[in-house]
């Protein structure tokens, strides 16, 4: 009479243990992005982000400056992506990524947001970082 319940909390308890493995070990081989990156994703997740017919909301355009650019006129961030050796422009071509300057393993890049976590997990790709304006000060001789 009791052998059932143990067995069911035992079974159960296995389980559990399983899950919790299952995702620690899914959770550890995502790579780390920067900070601003990940909270790109975690806005674009939170607005549904990733149908073909996704547009960001007017906050989301101005939060992160993205623009309309690409054949389909879809709205893209711009940054600087880390990718491993071997890793050609052909390679993210399919995911509507236009490369720009090309400096070892660092490019220059433009991708559209839609598209930005399959980057994340594609062959080849390592780090994308937000491109950030930059403010120039001049100092002028007294």
């Amino acid at each position: 009479m009791i052998r059932k319940p143990i067995l069911l909390v035992a079974f159960l308890f296995s389980a559990f243990l399983f899950a919790a493995a299952f995702c620690a070990t899914r959770l550890s081989a995502r790579r780390q992005q920067p900070p601003g990156t990940e909270r790109l994703l975690q806005d674009l997740q939170r607005e549904g982000c990733c149908a073909p017919e996704f547009t960001p909301s007017p906050e989301l355009v101005r939060r992160y400056r993205l623009r309309r650019q690409g054949r389909d006129s879809s709205y893209c961030v711009s940054g600087f992506l880390s990718v491993g050796k071997g890793a050609q422009p052909a390679d993210f071509s399919e995911l509507g990524v236009a490369v720009g300057a090309q400096v070892d393993s660092l490019w220059t890049v433009h991708v559209p947001v839609r598209h930005l976590p399959a980057l994340l997990d594609a062959k080849g790709a390592k780090v994308f970082e937000l491109g950030k304006k930059a403010k120039a000060k001049i100092r002028t001789a007294k």
